[in-house]
């Protein structure tokens, strides 16, 4: 295939310009559809719209927006542009967003409202700025994206000058990382290194190679997200849906019933926390059908794994299982036609895999971040290791140094960070492996096993080093247990900041012997306390070694979350937000 995403969406453009691409909704909420050839038409017109306005070559463009068919065709135009798209979180403030605007030279942005276009003025301050609205929105001096692909349709020919030009080694995306280590850092991915990770990972699922169907609600602005809509989609042919806030992912899948979905591990679990209520719900011989079934889903599982061939078998009971229980739960919550169901960006818990593969989901844990160009490692199809995030992509090298860290390398591999020397030579040696900062091991098999991070090892008081993220997992898998952070550097002891899960208040009621409340006042009464502890005990400490212990526990009223800071937009712990913002309540389990 071609060596670029550009090329490809081309040729699919002429190949099938007939057939569905972007699925999306119009500003009074009405269902658009744009095919392949409509797909191909805007991007030529916004690349060439864009030159018009006097964006050059390798100039970067910025996009802050929420998910959208004009999301895509804005990345693209750019890219056909030969300039680097430069997406931005739509939860950054005006002063972050200053920033990147800053560090990125940003002279035109995408927006889709009236409230980012107000941040970017103010982000601008002075600087000249060209804002790009990618639908109808009421603000002054913006030029709406119509007018941008009207403006391409002067000379057409322009844009197919600057898309003949690009160099699939050049740089052709420019991620930026969430900050939860301090100021955002742009990682420059190469065009080459875009392809070369979506052919490597069709490779590993090679069903999926004939198109797909998906939904695109995590953020755009995330090398996951952009795996799952950009890369494999113009490496496959396919339709996407684009859903604008993830909180309308439920209804989404059980309108399109996606035949890939991609979950960050809290997606997962808070699926998982709603499932078990239900099932609870049942009572007498339903009950009992849902147990078996479950149950001889989970068994067969483990033995098509057990085999190790790659193979599924079906027998007698468990086609039953299915038909009776399994099929059905799965079409409950719009996932029946799912063939492969991914996740990454965090650590996720063996019981929620099991869960998920007990009602005939089997779920692939893949490993990477933004510096290799989205994913790394994934789980083998129907050889997945639970525990482990598989093994490493065909274009991918990796290796374990002395200390513990992993390290990769491969043409996958970003060239470094924009304006970053200092930090590009601490990420990437002169072999050209990428330090990537997370400690782990690869077992016989040749699957790696994440145990954390480097920055994220507690030394207790007694000199003992702790990596906290094994712990959160364990905690994490107590049904009722929303997020678990553990805390303990220069400390005696170990302890943990625990939340509820508000779709499972019930099973911790009903753990706890009390009343089912509302999550602020459940989480205030000291038998929830103490079954939480007694939870611990049994679900984590019995499974570690004496010093890893979590010795106290403080269960928070409130859920960490994105809006509140404590979680990035993947929703990984925001550490050092946490540490400061509960910092009474850490203070409580070392108090006397």
């Amino acid at each position: 295939m071609a060596s670029t995403l550009v090329h490809r969406l081309f040729q699919f453009a002429a190949d099938q310009p007939s057939a569905p691409a972007l699925h999306g909704h119009d500003p009074q909420g009405k269902p658009t559809l744009l095919t392949w050839g409509d797909y191909g038409t805007q991007v030529r017109e916004v690349a060439a719209g864009l030159a018009g306005l006097g964006v050059n070559a390798e100039d970067r463009v910025g996009i802050i927006a929420n998910n959208r068919p004009e999301w895509v065709i804005a990345q693209f135009g750019i890219m056909s542009a030969n300039a680097v798209p430069a997406p931005m979180y739509t939860t950054l403030q005006a002063e972050q967003c200053a920033f990147v605007l800053d560090h990125a030279d940003l002279t035109v942005v995408f927006c889709d409202t009236a409230e980012q276009a107000a941040k970017l003025r103010e982000a601008a301050g002075s600087r000249a700025l060209k804002i790009i609205a990618l639908v109808p929105f009421e603000a002054e001096d913006v030029t709406t994206l119509d007018e941008l692909r009207a403006l391409g349709r002067v000379d057409l020919s322009v844009a197919q000058a600057r898309i003949d030009a690009i160099d699939p080694d050049a740089m052709g995306l420019l991620i930026y990382t969430s900050g939860t280590t301090g100021e955002p850092k742009g990682v420059m991915l190469r065009h080459r290194g875009l392809t070369l990770m979506a052919d490597a990972t069709l490779d590993r699922f090679p069903h999926l190679k004939n198109g797909i169907k998906y939904v695109s609600y995590l953020p755009l602005c995330h090398v996951a997200e952009q795996l799952m809509t950009n890369y494999f989609q113009l490496s496959s042919g396919g339709e996407v849906w684009f859903i604008e806030d993830p909180k309308d992912i439920r209804d989404a899948l059980l309108e399109v019933r996606p035949e890939v979905f991609l979950g960050v591990p809290r997606v997962w679990e808070k699926m998982q926390a709603a499932l078990e209520a239900r099932l609870r719900e049942a009572t007498g011989l339903r009950a009992a059908l849902a147990r078996w079934a479950l149950a001889t889903e989970l068994r067969g599982f483990d033995a098509d794994v057990k085999r190790n061939d790659g193979k599924e078998r079906v027998g007698l009971l468990r086609r039953l299982a299915r038909r009776l229980v399994v099929t059905r739960i799965k079409e409950a919550i719009g996932l029946d036609q799912v063939g492969v169901a991914v996740t990454g960006a965090a650590p996720i818990s063996e019981s929620t895999l099991r869960f998920f593969a007990s009602i005939g989901l089997i779920i692939y844990e893949g490993y990477g971040m933004s510096e290799t160009s989205g994913v790394a490692t994934s789980a083998e199809y129907r050889r997945p290791r639970f525990g482990t995030v598989g093994k490493p992509l065909n274009c991918v090298e990796i290796q374990i140094a002395d200390d513990g860290e992993i390290l990769l390398r491969g043409p996958i591999m970003t060239t470094g960070y924009l304006h970053r020397e200092v930090l590009t030579a601490e990420l990437l040696d002169g072999e050209g492996w990428v330090h990537t900062g997370d400690i782990g091991n690869l077992d016989a098999e040749g699957n790696l096993t994440i145990t954390g991070r480097k920055k994220d090892i507690l030394i207790t008081a007694g000199g003992k080093n702790i990596a906290p993220a094994e712990l959160e997992a364990y905690i994490q898998s107590i049904e009722g247990v929303g997020q678990a952070m553990v805390v303990g550097d220069r400390q005696p002891y170990l302890a943990a900041l625990v939340t509820l899960d508000p779709e499972a208040l019930g099973a911790v009621a009903q753990g706890a012997g009390v009343p089912e409340a509302e999550l602020s006042a459940l989480a205030q009464q000291p038998e929830v306390a103490a079954w939480v502890q007694s939870q611990i005990e049994e679900k984590c400490n019995a499974r570690v070694a004496r010093v890893q212990t979590v010795k106290k526990a403080r269960v928070l009223p409130t859920e960490f979350t994105v809006d509140g800071g404590e979680l990035t937009p993947t929703m990984k712990l925001r550490r050092k937000v946490v540490m400061q913002r509960y910092a009474d309540d850490i203070a409580t389990l070392y108090a006397g």
